[in-house]
């Protein structure tokens, strides 16, 4: 009997979860609605927050390059009642890069954060840097090599950091490791 009790306000909580979620469908329809008829009537900008993605890419300079810090800048700025945080904009602008968007001209450094600029503004007289090093190492890597051979190969192929040849050697082999190369024989095997 207790079952039969249980399943009717199981049934019960359903209706109501259906009821609720179909009152706050037509809750945010109105608001749009709303919204529209209040800019068409009197020019005036909805109170509502509009999507993260499209306030960044509203503040991205058109002509110039820019970090994340500048970003944040301008969108605290334009919005200042709204909380920016760092990580939100930095992830929206690598995925605008991987659309191809944008593109990195310097990876971010220690103290140092990255440069970005929009794919249509022409570079200034300089290189990009948007190589990250697995991409420099698989470049290069087309046969059993040493670690060493390897390094030498990246920086004759133009690949440029600032860490010591001590640092870039155990990252190259932490690098190769994780994904899944193996080595044999001392060579290192793509």
């Amino acid at each position: 009997m207790l079952d039969e009790f249980n399943a009717l306000r199981t049934r019960a909580r359903i209706n109501r979860d259906r009821a609720l979620a179909a009152v706050r469908r037509e809750y945010e329809v109105a608001l749009e609605k709303i919204a529209a008829l209040q800019q068409e009537l009197l020019g005036q900008q909805s109170t509502r927050k509009g999507r993260v993605g499209a306030a960044i890419e509203s503040v991205i300079p058109l002509d110039t390059d820019f970090t994340v810090n500048d970003v944040v800048t301008a969108l605290e700025d334009k919005e200042p009642e709204r909380p920016w945080h760092y990580r939100s904009v930095y992830d929206h602008l690598i995925r605008l890069r991987e659309q191809g968007l944008l593109r990195l001209v310097r990876r971010a450094r220690s103290n140092e954060p990255a440069v970005f600029v929009r794919v249509e503004t022409p570079l200034k007289g300089r290189q990009l840097d948007d190589v990250p090093l697995l991409a420099a190492i698989g470049k290069v890597f087309v046969r059993p090599m040493t670690l060493t051979e390897i390094m030498v190969a990246m920086i004759e192929s133009g690949y440029q950091t600032k860490m010591s040849k001590v640092n870039l050697r155990h990252t190259v082999r932490k690098l190769l490791g994780r994904n899944g190369y193996k080595q044999d024989g001392g060579k290192w095997v793509p």
